[in-house]
């Protein structure tokens, strides 16, 4: 299945390649991203790791900001 992917930070936009039932969490390995310390939102909701993704879903990815 086919995500449309919106890098937020990077202003980028990718067309990511997944198996069927892939989670956000595969999805995050695939762009090369940790679980931690990215935030997945799919229709203005955010999403939890384990959420299964759907062929055509578009979806964004913000990273983090942490530090002092």
């Amino acid at each position: 299945m086919k995500i449309i992917v919106n890098l937020v930070r990077e202003n980028k936009r990718l067309e990511v390649e997944l198996p069927e039932k892939a989670t956000v969490r595969d999805l995050l390995k695939k762009i090369g991203y940790r679980v931690q310390g990215s935030v997945v939102v799919k229709d203005d909701v955010p999403l939890i790791e384990d959420e299964r993704l759907n062929d055509g879903d578009e979806i964004k990815v913000f990273l983090a900001a942490s530090g002092g």
